[in-house]
């Protein structure tokens, strides 16, 4: 949990005010009766789940609006969801081990078992000419 996202949660939730600073919300976090990873995760748990609540609020503006376009309900939601974005690479990160790796793809490979070969994609036949070529 980053001391940026604390106060600014804090500040959007509406509970800082005079006798309850960012330093106090920090210090909340930092000393919780229970585990701060605990309480860092549910932070970010409802600054997900607050930003997809405003996305979904936002799309639907759209869709109530009968003069937007198949285009602009199109464009609007994308924007609208790489604010959910933001937030759920924030999410990741913090839940994610740091020793955790991105597969590569000879790990993949090495993970198919033996004597099986990968699935084909489907598609068109590929053409051999009936007859061979002069």
């Amino acid at each position: 949990m980053d001391p940026i996202t604390v106060p600014w949660e804090a500040q959007q939730r509406g509970l800082l005010h005079d006798g309850f600073g960012p330093t106090d919300a920090l210090y909340a976090v930092s000393h919780p009766a229970g585990a701060p990873e605990h309480w860092g995760q549910k932070i970010l748990q409802r600054a997900l789940l607050h930003r997809a609540e405003d996305v979904a609020a936002r799309i639907e503006t759209l869709t109530a609006d009968e003069a937007t376009t198949v285009h602009q309900l199109a464009t609007g939601s994308r924007r609208a969801l790489a604010a959910l974005s933001t937030v759920r690479a924030r999410w990741h990160q913090a839940t994610s081990d740091c020793t955790e790796t991105a597969p590569t793809r000879s790990s993949a490979a090495a993970r198919t078992p033996a004597g099986r070969t990968p699935t084909v994609r489907a598609g068109p036949a590929a053409r051999i000419p009936a007859r061979p070529g002069r």
